[in-house]
């Protein structure tokens, strides 16, 4: 296996961008030059609001580039969970903005052009467990009652024609989700705030933040600065200790990526007939999918504390023969890992702190939908042109309980959910 993300061994052609050198001026500065930030930048140029994006590594080199390529409806916690702890109005209000975030991933991809594959296939839930479809039927009986939003169950005879496996026990299929090829849609959307008049740098990590007494700020990297009025950190899982009260309120949980090599088209389609998006009901999930060149990229859990990686990749490619048998000859030709932000309620956060840093963060495996919208919003929040309180708004940030020592934490409860998977 490659050690390379195969999204970037199959994207489109990739600028150089310098990196920044000397001092620089605009209006809004952005570190981090993911979806969120990319997305932040594109609807401030869009209002003819000068920005200028730092990257610390190249566009694409964290989780904007790294993931699954699947955009989800929903959240890590289901939305008859959040309807409990957020109140019925408020988990209404979520659903629709994580509908709402992938219609605009497909409005900005089409008007821009930007070419990265976006196919509104749905997705499939799948149930590791017969008693999972129990929990599925509820949920869906939830949906269609408290949000108004229908969702079908599958029965484990009706699976096949979904998925050609005798792994799972049926599933829960939801039209509105879609794929796309993540790598792509970031180089597309850094083109788009470029032609737009944004200014991004690469390979230009921000060092020190230095607040002024006129309400300026500047952020420092190796051979530059950037002054200007308004500052956003979007760096989610990749935080490090530039500002320690965002780095404190999210935890990096690795995750791990294989791909086949380009597989025969009627296989594939034999595998995944209808092209959707898949994650099942394991604490420990695997979520794969169809790719649009005919491979299987297949996603798991990744290291806490050990830094070999190998055994886990060679682990995944077994997990990925159990539920297809018929993938066993084939190689799996890359391998990659990522990190994935949480929060401690395990939902995005969004909003400005007391010194006027704007962030958004903690997508906890939904960020491919989320972001976009997300910077679409810090946006707005800059603009002062929001109307309504945000239900992800999180002004007061509080460090996570044992944050210095998450690592160990994320060890113990990965193998607590392996325990549960294995037992219940």
């Amino acid at each position: 296996m490659k050690q390379l993300s195969m999204w970037e061994a199959t994207s489109n052609k990739k600028e150089q961008r310098s990196s920044l050198s000397g001092n620089e001026e605009c209006d809004v500065v952005i570190i981090g030059g993911g979806f969120t930030g990319l997305s932040t930048a594109y609807h401030l140029q869009k209002k003819n609001v000068k920005t200028i994006v730092l990257e610390k590594s190249y566009l694409g080199s964290g989780a904007s580039g790294r993931n699954g390529g699947q955009i989800l409806t929903g959240f890590i916690d289901s939305m008859s969970s959040l309807a409990k702890k957020k109140g019925l109005q408020t988990a209404r209000q979520m659903l629709q903005m994580s509908l709402d975030s992938i219609d605009l991933i497909e409005r900005i991809s089409k008007e821009n052009q930007i070419s990265c594959s976006f196919k509104r296939s749905g997705h499939l839930y799948a149930a590791y467990k017969p008693a999972h479809i129990d929990w599925l039927k509820e949920e869906q009986e939830i949906l269609e009652k408290d949000f108004n939003y229908r969702v079908r169950v599958l029965d484990k005879q009706d699976l096949q024609a979904e998925l050609k496996t005798d792994f799972y026990h049926g599933g829960c299929i939801d039209e509105n989700s879609a794929t796309y090829h993540p790598f792509n849609y970031v180089l597309g959307l850094a083109e788009t705030v470029e032609k737009l008049g944004g200014t991004i740098y690469e390979n230009s990590e921000a060092h020190e933040i230095i607040k002024s007494s006129n309400g300026k700020v500047t952020v420092m990297t190796e051979d530059g600065r950037v002054t200007a009025d308004h500052l956003v950190i979007v760096t989610n899982a990749y935080s490090g200790n530039l500002h320690k009260t965002i780095s404190r309120s999210v935890i990096p949980v690795e995750s791990i990526m294989i791909a086949t090599e380009q597989l025969p088209e009627e296989l594939v389609s034999e595998l995944i007939p209808n092209d959707r998006a898949v994650f099942d009901t394991k604490h420990m999930l695997y979520y794969f999918r169809r790719t649009p060149d005919n491979r299987i990229a297949f996603g798991g859990s990744g290291r806490s504390l050990s830094s070999d990686t190998a055994p886990l990749y060679l682990k995944l490619k077994e997990g990925m023969n159990n539920v297809f048998p018929e993938l066993k000859k084939y190689m799996a030709e890359f391998c990659w890992s990522g990190k994935v932000g949480f929060t401690k309620e395990m939902l995005p956060y969004i909003g400005q702190l007391e010194d006027g840093t704007h962030f958004a963060f903690g997508y906890a495996g939904h960020g491919a939908a989320m972001s976009t919208l997300m910077g679409k919003l810090l946006a707005g929040n800059i603009l002062s042109e929001n109307n309504g309180k945000n239900p992800f708004e999180k002004n007061d940030l509080r460090p996570i309980p044992f944050y210095s020592q998450h690592g160990k934490v994320v060890g113990l409860m990965k193998y607590y959910f392996k325990v549960k998977d294995a037992i219940s």
